[in-house]
C-alpha cells in the first residue's frame, strides 16, 4: 500500500513539474523550478511528521470522532473541488485558445488549485490548512507571481551562432 502510494505521488509530482517546464519553454512563463523542488523535498519529508503530531492534539482537543469526521469531510471536498474546477478552467482555457490569447495565468491557477484538491484528500490538518490558504485567490495570485514570471526562460540551449544546416541523403 505504502509503496503504491509513494509510486503515485511520485508520477504526480513529476507531471507537475512536467506542465510547469513545458510552461516555461514555451517563453511567456519562466518558472524558477529548483524552488518548487525544494518545496516538495521540505514537504514530503516534514509534513507526515507535523500531521501526526496535529492528529493527537487536536483529537484530544475535539474528540477522535470530531477529529475522523474532519478528515472525511475534507476529502470528500477535494475530490469536488478537483471535479468542479477541472470543468471550469478546461473551459477558460478553451475560450482563449478559441480567441488566439495564451492560457498561461489560467493554467497555473488550475495547477495550484489541483494541488489543493490533493492536499485536501490527504488526511491532514496542516495540508488541509495549506490548501484552505491557496484556495483564496489573492494567495494563489501571490504564489504564481512570486514562482512564475515573465520572461524567456534558460531552459532552452543556447547555440554559439555558427549553425550548420545539413540534409541527410540515403547513398545506395
Amino acid at each position: 500500500m505504502f509503496h503504491m502510494l509513494s509510486h503515485y505521488f511520485s508520477v504526480l509530482i513529476y507531471s507537475i513539474l512536467s506542465t510547469i517546464e513545458i510552461l516555461s519553454i514555451n517563453d511567456s512563463v519562466r518558472v524558477d523550478i529548483m524552488n518548487i523542488k525544494k518545496i516538495i523535498t521540505i514537504f514530503v519529508l516534514l509534513v507526515p511528521i507535523l500531521e501526526i503530531v496535529l492528529f493527537v492534539e487536536i483529537g484530544s482537543i475535539i474528540g477522535s470522532f470530531n477529529t475522523i469526521l474532519i478528515i472525511i469531510i475534507t476529502a470528500f471536498l477535494g475530490i469536488y473541488l478537483i471535479k468542479y474546477n477541472a470543468s471550469i478552467y478546461m473551459s477558460e482555457i478553451q475560450g482563449k485558445l478559441m480567441r488566439g490569447i495564451r492560457p498561461d495565468q489560467e493554467i497555473l491557477s488550475g495547477i495550484v488549485i489541483f494541488i489543493c484538491g490533493i492536499l485536501l484528500l490527504i488526511p491532514g490538518f496542516l495540508t488541509d490548512s495549506i490548501s484552505a490558504i491557496f484556495l483564496f485567490k489573492p494567495f494563489r495570485s501571490y504564489l504564481i507571481r512570486k514562482y512564475a514570471t515573465s520572461g524567456r526562460t534558460g531552459s532552452r540551449r543556447r547555440t554559439s551562432g555558427n549553425v550548420i544546416d545539413v540534409d541527410h541523403t540515403e547513398d545506395k
